[in-house]
């Protein structure tokens, strides 16, 4: 017979060392404390920004650019192009406000633009970088 002040569902378990955890812990949650440790945003604002990046940017924009990271407070954006980058760069207040939007006040600060070509094997895609 059960005593009336235990769940049945509570397992007896062997004490805990130190620094051992207690109930287990997703991936993406230990991912995000990891990355947090590491001076890293979480991952689920970089997500958030590569899924929507087309929208914050545009499509042709988008077509020649693409997320790399979110460090500090700053995304990371590599172009195909050197007029792609200054495009990046015209934009960067009204791209920091959107992307503010999309995953909280305060968690963007600023963008950085590295060129670094057109993916390899790609097609492509339409459009002539700005002037």
């Amino acid at each position: 017979m059960s005593r009336p002040d235990r769940d049945p569902r509570k397992r007896l378990s062997r004490p805990r060392m130190p620094g051992e955890m207690v109930d287990p812990v997703s991936i993406g949650d230990a991912a995000a404390l990891v990355g947090q440790e590491l001076g890293l945003a979480e991952p689920l604002v970089f997500t958030r920004l590569v899924d929507a990046w087309a929208e914050l940017v545009g499509e042709v924009v988008a077509a020649h650019s693409r997320v790399r990271a979110v460090r500090n407070g700053v995304i990371e954006v590599a172009v195909d192009s050197p007029g792609w980058a200054t495009e990046i760069r015209y934009l960067e207040s009204d791209l920091v406000g959107r992307a503010s939007r999309l995953v909280g006040e305060g968690v963007v600060a600023g963008i950085r633009v590295t060129v670094e070509g057109p993916s390899s094997g790609a097609a492509e895609p339409p459009g002539n970088p700005p002037r």
